[in-house]
């Protein structure tokens, strides 16, 4: 469903975030990066009208889901017989790489463009760390105390808590 905000990918949208793909990561099932990009320099319309088809009809090939899953093996566990000495690495195809970081980029100019984010938001937004959330429970301790108020923190440890889930 369009909405008056949508538009299309422009041709410098699609350079830039090519241009920002890491070219040494290994590609999944189809391209390498640096062949997406040569594409890309010398049939710019096409690559932009393919991409513009995917928005337009709201899809995702399906071959751009699909990883290639490699197991490496974990060091210092080289001679161990447990499965778990393995830790999977997923290498995703450039083309659904590409769509993505596009939506991306679109979702998140839209989120702060419209101040959609509460300021409290540390996770997952640039230029705020974990630094800057302690920071602020710092500075939110500190005015409450100065002014005589009670303060309580709570803190939940949710490591390994998704480990097994689906």
């Amino acid at each position: 469903m369009e909405t008056e905000d949508d538009w299309d990918f422009n041709t410098e949208e699609i350079r830039q975030t090519l241009k920002n793909i890491d070219h040494k990561k290994a590609p999944g099932e189809d391209i390498t990066s640096k062949i997406l990009m040569w594409t890309f320099e010398r049939f710019p319309r096409l690559v932009t009208s393919l991409y513009n088809g995917c928005l337009r009809e709201g899809c995702f090939p399906k071959k751009w889901k699909r990883a290639r899953i490699i197991p490496l093996t974990k060091p210092g566990k080289e001679n161990c017989n447990d499965a778990s000495k393995y830790r999977p690495i997923s290498l995703l195809n450039v083309g659904g790489k590409v769509l993505e970081k596009l939506l991306i980029n679109r979702v998140t100019h839209a989120l702060y463009c419209n101040d959609l984010l509460n300021q409290n938001q540390f996770g997952f937004s640039p230029q705020r760390s974990s630094t800057d959330a302690a920071m602020a429970v710092n500075e939110f301790i500190d005015e409450a105390l100065t002014t005589g108020q009670t303060v309580a923190l709570v803190s939940l440890d949710v490591k390994g808590a998704f480990d097994t889930a689906w």
